[in-house]
């Protein structure tokens, strides 16, 4: 909430004021899910071209990059979870 302006505190502004700030947190961290889960379905088939090529070097870069699409969309997950029992 700002402190450029007077809220009453619980006051149908207030409850609005925190339901956008939730819903907007809300839209930025689902919009990295979605974006994590295509780059890790991208790493995931440039992966498994890599295998049948049976390129080494490529198998690793991918499985790196996927570990970290997979931890991405972990730690998100954890923080929608957060703002989640924030707002409720």
């Amino acid at each position: 909430m700002s402190d450029k302006y007077f809220t009453i505190k619980d006051s149908l502004f207030d409850k609005t004021e925190k339901a956008m700030v939730n819903f907007c947190h809300n839209l930025f961290l689902s919009n990295a899910v979605n974006q994590c889960a295509d780059q890790l379905v991208k790493a995931e088939e440039e992966y498994n071209r890599a295998l049948l090529k049976d390129d080494e070097k490529l198998i690793e870069q991918k499985k790196l990059e996927m570990q970290a699409y997979q931890s991405s969309l972990t730690l998100t997950a954890y923080m929608l979870n957060e703002v989640d029992e924030v707002s409720t």
